[in-house]
């Protein structure tokens, strides 16, 4: 019987299709927008083209241009694979096509270049080797006498002429500074889709892990809000701890196509808080003021996690339905009492006959049944007023939410700052999955900007820019804005701007757009 998952079937169609399709956050090697963009352009199919690929897109590779064509080397290896009739396969020497066949012409490792010097020159593996380690050292008269050492060697074997020796020489050193060590590219590309592999085939496993693994990222916020983004793509939602969900670690739910936000993720609740939840047992019943009670205090919360728990809707659950704004409001005036004051109103609620449903009852309570002199009877029976009657409007707005998780998660879970605006607009999410319209308007959030000065055209020199943005159905990150655009838009296209977008759909990309019109909401 045929194993299900068999992480070493290296044939696996579904796993090439999500590389070929730049599916690849998370895919070692290739999970960058760079890693994407030329996974989907080179198509590999096997783990040699995979292992090419990764070799393809280092800094050298990509900078290095074709002579003739004036294409880096990466381009052109991705046209000759495609099958581009303008970028026919060519080898600089009939000799070298055994040897480079498998990389359509373009030196690609290292090794390549040692067995050219094997070949046609005749040098043993020490001798190869010193070829590969001269021109990694640039020196110019180590590179001379190896020179001469293979002119010479190709003559005595008699495998090619003097000219086309030193041609194909110059050609080694000048491809040989960017080329890579298959072995190593070769380990790189299995590992890539080993993960591309987990991806495909456990994909709520595979996002659960990573997001698990988030903080050891130099940029864990970064790290966690591209996953979340890349799993909503995928299907699976990322949810906002909860009562019945505060686990300290990303947790799936085995019933749904969701995951809960694990605690020790969310900025200012330490791994010390989350250990004291975790002593708090079953709380998925317990109302607000019974977080207040039961939790918060008996815990010893500090101020900064419980406002950060509050903040992304934690202590939200079957019985608790406050706004976040109002249960920030109501923790604020809870601070306001003293020691002494919140241990009595502790006590209170633990009997039936002096308990209270609210913060301002229990207040209330407090009042009747505890010794308060007349100084600070006044204090407290303010703090009773403000709670009942509040000071301003304690109601949970789309960009209150979205601002606060954004600040505290990485991203924004429960909805979009865009949820504010009433207006009526496609989603990047159908975009990304290749909506078919003459005319798309987006109300977006601007996560990054990359303004860049053209190379081509009329007026080279002209600033452009490409956008990353957001609503809450996912996010796009290929989004362009040519330079008259942009010089007329550029004072709204701004990061973490709220944003109409009017666009028209990329021809050369699927889920790219290009920016006609941008719009302050």
């Amino acid at each position: 019987m045929k194993n299900k998952f068999d992480i070493n079937n290296f044939e696996d169609e579904e796993v090439w299709d999500l590389i070929c399709e730049g599916r690849t956050k998370g895919v070692f090697q290739l999970e960058s927008n760079l890693g994407k963009h030329w996974a989907k352009e080179v198509a590999p199919r096997s783990i040699i083209e995979l292992a090419a690929t990764i070799s393809l897109i280092r800094p050298g590779t990509l900078k290095a241009k074709d002579e003739k064509t004036k294409k880096s080397m990466t381009q052109l290896y991705a046209y000759r694979k495609s099958g581009n009739t303008d970028y026919p396969v060519e080898y600089l020497h009939e000799s070298l096509e055994p040897i480079l066949k498998e990389t359509y012409g373009v030196l690609v490792y290292q090794e390549q270049s040692m067995k050219i010097a094997q070949q046609l020159a005749g040098f043993n593996l020490k001798e190869a080797d010193d070829l590969r380690k001269a021109i990694g050292k640039k020196k110019a008269d180590l590179m001379e006498e190896i020179k001469k050492k293979f002119v010479k060697g190709t003559q005595e074997q008699e495998t090619v002429s003097q000219k086309a020796a030193e041609e194909i020489f110059s050609w080694i050193e000048k491809s040989s500074r960017y080329a890579f060590n298959k072995s190593h590219a070769v380990a790189y590309a299995i590992n890539a889709y080993w993960s591309a592999y987990c991806k495909t085939h456990r994909l709520k496993k595979f996002y659960r892990t990573y997001l698990n693994r988030s903080d050891k990222k130099p940029k864990s916020e970064v790290e966690i809000k591209q996953l979340v983004m890349d799993a909503k793509s995928a299907g699976i939602e990322v949810y906002p701890p909860r009562l019945s969900r505060l686990q300290t670690d990303f947790e799936l739910d085995d019933n749904k196509d969701l995951i809960y936000f694990g605690l020790r993720h969310v900025k200012g609740v330490g791994t010390k808080e989350c250990e004291k939840i975790e002593t708090a047992g079953d709380i998925s019943e317990y109302s607000w003021i019974d977080c207040i009670t039961k939790v918060i205090h008996p815990l010893k919360i500090n101020k900064r996690a419980a406002i950060a728990m509050i903040s992304v809707g934690a202590f939200n659950g079957k019985n608790n339905r406050e706004s976040r704004r109002k249960m920030l409001y109501e923790f604020d005036s809870w601070k306001q009492l003293s020691a002494r004051e919140q241990s009595a109103i502790v006590e209170n609620q633990k009997s039936p006959s002096t308990a209270s449903k609210t913060l301002a009852g229990a207040v209330g309570v407090l009042m009747e049944n505890t010794k308060i002199n007349s100084r600070r009877m006044e204090t407290v029976l303010n703090i009773k007023n403000s709670l009942e009657k509040p000071f301003y409007d304690l109601e949970d707005h789309a960009a209150f939410v979205a601002t606060q998780e954004a600040k505290l998660l990485g991203c924004s879970l429960t909805c979009s700052k865009v949820d504010d605006a009433e207006v009526a607009t496609d989603y990047c999410e159908d975009v990304a999955n290749g909506l078919k319209k003459k005319k798309i308007s987006l109300a977006v959030v601007i996560n990054s900007i990359r303004v860049v000065k053209t190379r081509n055209g009329k007026n080279p020199g002209q600033e452009m820019a490409f956008l990353s943005v957001e609503d809450n159905s996912g996010g796009l990150e290929s989004v362009t804005v040519f330079p008259d655009t942009y010089e007329e838009y550029k004072n709204v296209l701004l990061e973490e701007n709220t944003v109409m977008l009017l666009c028209e759909p990329s021809k050369k990309d699927k889920g790219s757009v290009i920016v006609n019109k941008a719009i302050q909401i």
